[in-house]
């Protein structure tokens, strides 16, 4: 199992951020989300894909990577 930094910035821009990065918002308009128990064999890419999908929850930074959609949703 993986974990994947990702950050949403206020825009709406999702990547990857670097993995020492704390969970949480930033000091600008981004928040850090630290999506845990990802699958071996899936990319941070592959996560940023199902996260652009998801309504991530802005009091809550750590998300299991069973909460976000199917690829094929």
């Amino acid at each position: 199992m993986a974990t994947y930094m990702i950050k949403v910035a206020g825009e709406g821009l999702v990547a990857k951020a670097h993995k020492l990065a704390d969970p949480g918002p930033t000091t600008g308009s981004s928040i850090i989300y630290e999506v845990v128990e990802v699958p071996d064999g899936l990319s941070a890419e592959d996560v940023i894909e199902r996260f652009k999908r998801f309504a991530a929850p802005k009091d809550r930074f750590e998300i299991s990577f069973a909460e976000l959609p199917d690829a094929a949703a």
